[in-house]
C-alpha cells in the first residue's frame, strides 16, 4: 500500500516541477537572451570617416565628400543638420 502512494508522490513532484519549473525556466532564459541585443540609449553614435583604404591608390574619392555634422544632440550624440529642431534619434529638441 505503501507504494502505490510513495509512486504517485514522484509523478506529482515531477509533474509539478515541469508545470511550474519549465516555463520559469524559458522565460529567463529568452530575457537573458535578448537583453544583449537592445541597444544602449546614451551611447555616442560613431561617425564614419571618409577615409581610402591603405596602400589602394586606384579608388577614386567621390565627387561630393561628405561632411560632418554642423552640429550634436546634447542628449545622445546624434549628429543633427542646421535646420533640425529636434534629434531623429532620440527626440529631444536640439
Amino acid at each position: 500500500m505503501m507504494l502505490g502512494g510513495g509512486l504517485m508522490f514522484g509523478v506529482g513532484l515531477l509533474v509539478m516541477l515541469v508545470v511550474i519549473g519549465l516555463p520559469i525556466l524559458l522565460v529567463v532564459a529568452l530575457l537573458g537572451g535578448t537583453s544583449g541585443l537592445q541597444p544602449t540609449q546614451n551611447q555616442p553614435v560613431p561617425l564614419l570617416q571618409n577615409s581610402p583604404p591603405a596602400g589602394n591608390s586606384t579608388l577614386t574619392q567621390p565627387s561630393q565628400p561628405a561632411s560632418a555634422p554642423a552640429r550634436y544632440c546634447s542628449h545622445c550624440g546624434a549628429g543633427l543638420q542646421a535646420d533640425w529642431t529636434h534629434c531623429p534619434q532620440c527626440g529631444a529638441p536640439a
